[in-house]
């Protein structure tokens, strides 16, 4: 589904990827493992279009997107959940779901996806018209894969969903994470600093370091390799 071939890319003459290549089968897991900067936020910037490469190319279901708009690739279906969550904070929950509807204009559509989503998310219909800055880390991450869902993906971006969460609690985001795909056939592009978890998710995992791939494998073998367990999973 998706196919990143020789990407580069820098933050003004910052290089922060050096030919990066990755491919993403359709309806499967996968993700990027790797220590703070070694560019896995900026590889999934690229194939949302919040960052033009350099050099190299990506396709999704074969058709080029590293030149077009980020409003262009959501309407093709894929859809980023960024590190931090990025809600608006002064908008209710609801209000922050039907922004992840912006590309669409299929109002009984909308209203049907939302209580599918409350089906996954029941707290969301709880707090529906609570400000998204009152939600608890965890209910804020809910929203905020909720709202990447309602743009109806076939691709599902995320950055460190993780982050800042109970175990518990990120935990059942994963559990939840791990529905959506099997039910739904969303494909999951993943960045997780969490490798213990993220192995256990995912189908497959590339491991990146200063901007390159080191390391690619299914994850089970991935979890069995010397370097990836002593540097990322400690032990």
């Amino acid at each position: 589904m998706l196919k990143i071939e020789g990407i580069e890319a820098s933050y003004g003459p910052v290089k922060a990827l050096h030919g990066v290549t990755i491919e993403v089968p359709e309806g499967s897991v996968v993700t990027l493992l790797g220590p703070n900067g070694a560019g896995k936020t900026t590889i999934l910037r690229v194939v949302s279009g919040l960052l033009r490469p350099s050099a190299g190319r990506v396709e999704f279901d074969g058709r080029r997107i590293d030149r077009r708009s980020t409003e262009a690739i959501v309407r093709m279906g894929i859809s980023h959940v960024p590190e931090g969550r990025q809600l608006f904070d002064e908008m209710t929950v609801h209000e922050n779901l039907m922004l992840g509807a912006y590309t669409r204009n299929d109002r009984d559509g909308i209203k049907a996806d939302i209580k599918r989503l409350n089906g996954y998310f029941p707290i969301l219909e709880e707090r529906r018209e609570q400000p998204a800055g009152s939600l608890s880390g965890g209910e804020q991450q809910q929203l905020a894969v909720a709202r990447g869902l309602m743009s109806r993906p076939r691709l599902l971006l995320l950055d460190e969903p993780s982050l800042g969460l109970a175990p518990l609690v990120s935990r059942e985001i994963f559990r939840i994470l791990r529905q959506v795909n099997r039910e739904e056939g969303i494909t999951i592009f993943l960045v997780e600093q969490d490798a213990t978890s993220a192995l256990s998710f995912a189908d497959y995992g590339y491991v990146v370091e200063t901007g390159r791939v080191v390391i690619e494998a299914t994850s089970d073998k991935l979890k069995e390799d010397e370097n990836v367990r002593r540097a990322y999973l400690g032990y």
